[in-house]
Parts: structure tokens; C-alpha cells; sequence
């Protein structure tokens, strides 16, 4: 069974670097969006059974891409259950006879509820003194944000 590279040797390589790496800090995802180009050029190296990683020396920075299978699994899967519980939601006030601001308060709960997750529904809603029906309250998921998020679970 092939383990790939051994976390001692990606170890000694952030050690041996131009500026060695003694310790690791998180960057958030959205700070990595400048550096995706340049990750997706790089290959992966086993770090153990289900994590790899991409090292990527930028800004003398040395920045490091975890991918975790079982991470991916998690994530996908929390993801996965807000969206869920998000539609059925917004499905449950479409059939509610609601004022705006009443369904104002209700998608302001929702939203709270559903977290990053509401994110990737886009909703339209009715205009101020406009009536809450089929045509002024609707929602869509947004693909393209729904493979962008995607595409980033698990690292």
C-alpha cells in the first residue's frame, strides 16, 4: 500500500525553505481565492491515508493546501442538511398567507438558522407594499456558488 509522503518529509521540506516553518497558521478560505490558480498547477503529495497536500512558496509565505477526505465527507454533508432544511423552509412560507414584513421576520429567522448556507439560495421578495404571492416571493439555489463551495470542502 502506497502512503505516499510521509509527514516527516513534508515536515523537513517547510523546515528547509528559504524562511523555515516551525509552526502552521490557518489562513481563511477566502484570503486562499488569490492563490487557487496557482494550487491547481501544483500536484498533491500524500501526507497519510486520506490527506494530501499542496506546498506553495508565495510572498515569503510558505502556504499550505490540506485536502482531507473524511473533512470532505463532514463538510459536504453538514452543507447538504442547512440547504435541505432551508428549502423546505422557504417551501413552507410560500404556502403561508404572510404579510412582507411577516415574511421579512420569517426569511430573517431562516437565514440565521441556515448560516453560510443561505448564502447559495438566492430569494426574491416582494416589493414594500406589494402582496406575498408566487410571483413576488421565490428562491433558486445558485449553481455556480453551490460548485464553488463545493469544489472547497475539505481543504
Amino acid at each position: 500500500m502506497d502512503r505516499g509522503v510521509p509527514t516527516e518529509e513534508i515536515l523537513a521540506e517547510m523546515r528547509g525553505a528559504a524562511n523555515p516553518i516551525y509552526y502552521l497558521v490557518g489562513t481563511p478560505k477566502g484570503r486562499l481565492t488569490r492563490l487557487e490558480k496557482k494550487f491547481s498547477e501544483l500536484t498533491w503529495k500524500k501526507a497519510r491515508e486520506s490527506v494530501q497536500v499542496k506546498l506553495l512558496q508565495e510572498d515569503e509565505e510558505l502556504y499550505v493546501l490540506v485536502e482531507s477526505e473524511d473533512r470532505i465527507e463532514k463538510e459536504r454533508a453538514m452543507r447538504e442538511r442547512r440547504v435541505k432544511k432551508l428549502v423546505e423552509r422557504l417551501d413552507e412560507l410560500q404556502k403561508q398567507n404572510l404579510t412582507r414584513d411577516g415574511l421579512l421576520m420569517k426569511v430573517g429567522a431562516a437565514k440565521k438558522e441556515a448560516g453560510r448556507a443561505f448564502s447559495l439560495v438566492t430569494i426574491k421578495l416582494p416589493e414594500k407594499d406589494e402582496a406575498v404571492n408566487a410571483e413576488t416571493f421565490s428562491y433558486v439555489i445558485n449553481k455556480e456558488k453551490l460548485d464553488v463551495v463545493e469544489k472547497r470542502e475539505g481543504r
